[in-house]
């Protein structure tokens, strides 16, 4: 019973460390409805993985301004001062691409600024 315990600890650890972390996992599993969210990059809001993978966490805002924390793993640094559209389901990422700040909503770019 012991070594199952440790080793679900271990496999929770692993998951934490490797990927955007266990809540965005459970987000994915309930399929919460997607939103697009946007956000800007800085300097300070990535950490590298020892996979060489950089773990990014991010406040994204929707197009009515409503905040979100989004962990998405990406595999390159992003340039500090970029503008991201993310589409997400509840806290997991499923896809971004990099956006002119003229396409960013007017709610979201107040946040953001």
């Amino acid at each position: 019973m012991i070594g199952i315990l440790i080793l679900f600890t271990l496999a929770a650890v692993a998951i934490q460390k490797t990927t955007a972390g266990i809540i965005p996992l459970t987000d994915w599993l309930l399929q919460h409805p997607i939103e697009t969210y946007y956000a800007e990059t800085a300097d300070d809001n990535y950490e590298k993985l020892w996979t060489g993978n950089y773990k990014y966490v991010f406040s994204w805002y929707n197009a009515d301004g409503k905040e979100q924390q989004i962990t998405k793993v990406i595999d390159r640094e992003l340039r500090p001062g970029a503008f991201l559209r993310i589409d997400a389901s509840g806290s997991y990422g499923k896809g971004w691409t990099e956006v002119r700040e003229e396409d960013v909503s007017e709610e979201a770019l107040l946040q953001l600024n």
